[in-house]
């Protein structure tokens, strides 16, 4: 079992954008020293819902503050750049990095990002299978020419510098739509999954099914790193814990302001399930946030939690997202200090007493 931090960069918009870039780089300096594994950063444009408009730069910082601790992008979304870009910038940090890099892509959600760029948000799925098809032949070191529907290079070209990672660095599927876990299986490409659209029973059955596909394709889903994104906040006492649940209310409220189908907001073709997310996500209460979909509390009850979502999920890497809406560095620390401490020995001792019973 892997532990890992998600970082969104949301906030409040209560400190300055340019401390909460530094206090982040802070407690991910701070997470190597406690022993978690791996950093994931997502790419979103133009609200305070997510602030890193390529976290590729950020991961480049990242990798100059870090020497063991894997470095993920969950996800780029291939559609916003050119391919060819996305590779180069993909292969530099693999190189600062001596090959740490974990390459998350997905083909986005937000309506206003795509306007913001001018795309027509129905054609992502077309956009995402041929820019990733670009990206990945980059990666792998080909000289090539490309002629496509949305990008196209007539003479043939090769990216430098080349990434350490062999044959390129492993990639990785932001899976809501079961074609993308469809895609994902076909491939042979782990997932990046996380209950936010969907409830816990609909995420474990189309991971089952993915399962299932893999195998049909020829590939060992349990050799793959299966990265699980849970929210989550320790603190000394539950009621310490439940206090901060506001954080996560503001963080559903204002995502479900932003995904398709969502109050003067269009739903495109392909993005049919995200209309009743969006007004599940505006209903969350503090209730729910304590009940499910969220792991807060004392280190034993994240602890008895985490262990719940490990029998249930398959998962073999928790991405936790500590550090959510206006909740204070000095608490997110804390935070990262009780987990490492006190929940990550109960969970990797409840993953071999699984695989001790499995033999």
């Amino acid at each position: 079992m892997k532990f890992g931090l998600f970082y969104l960069f949301s906030d409040f918009g209560t400190i300055r954008q340019d401390r909460l870039l530094h206090e982040v780089l802070e407690e991910i300096t701070y997470a190597e020293e406690l022993g978690f594994e791996s950093v994931w950063l997502p790419e979103h444009h133009f609200a305070v819902y997510g602030m890193l408009g390529n976290p590729l730069i950020f991961a480049a910082s990242v990798a100059a503050r870090t020497r063991r601790m894997k470095i993920g992008t969950a996800i780029m979304v291939v559609p916003f750049q050119h391919p060819l870009r996305l590779a180069e910038d993909a292969a530099m940090v693999d190189a600062l990095s001596n090959g740490r890099l974990l390459l998350g892509l997905g083909r986005g959600y937000q309506p206003p990002e795509f306007a913001g760029f001018g795309l027509d948000q129905s054609a992502s799925r077309e956009m995402f299978d041929e820019g990733f098809e670009i990206v990945r032949r980059a990666l792998s070191g080909e000289r090539f020419a490309h002629h496509g529907k949305f990008w196209s290079f007539r003479d043939p070209v090769e990216i430098y510098p080349k990434p350490i990672q062999t044959p390129h660095p492993p990639f990785y599927l932001a899976a809501i739509s079961p074609s993308t876990y469809d895609l994902a299986a076909r491939l042979g490409i782990s997932l990046l999954r996380s209950p936010t659209f969907t409830d816990l029973d609909t995420v474990t059955a189309r991971f089952e099914d993915y399962r299932a596909k893999m195998r049909e394709h020829g590939h060992d889903p349990d050799a793959l790193d299966q990265p699980f994104l849970v929210r989550t906040y320790v603190a000394p006492t539950d009621a310490e814990a439940r206090a901060e649940t506001k954080h996560v209310v503001w963080y559903y409220h204002l995502l479900g302001s932003l995904v398709p189908g969502a109050p003067n907001l269009p739903s495109p073709s392909s993005y049919e399930a995200y209309p009743d997310a969006a007004r599940r996500l505006s209903a969350v209460s503090e209730d729910e946030v304590w009940e499910r979909g969220s792991c807060f509390g004392s280190p034993e009850r994240v602890a008895g939690m985490l262990k719940r979502y490990l029998y249930r999920t398959g998962m073999n890497h928790i991405a936790l997202e500590m550090r959510i809406g206006g909740l204070e560095h000095r608490k997110v620390m804390r935070s990262m200090e009780l987990f490492a401490r006190e929940v990550m020995p109960e969970v990797r001792a409840a993953v071999t007493e699984r695989a001790i019973a499995a033999r």
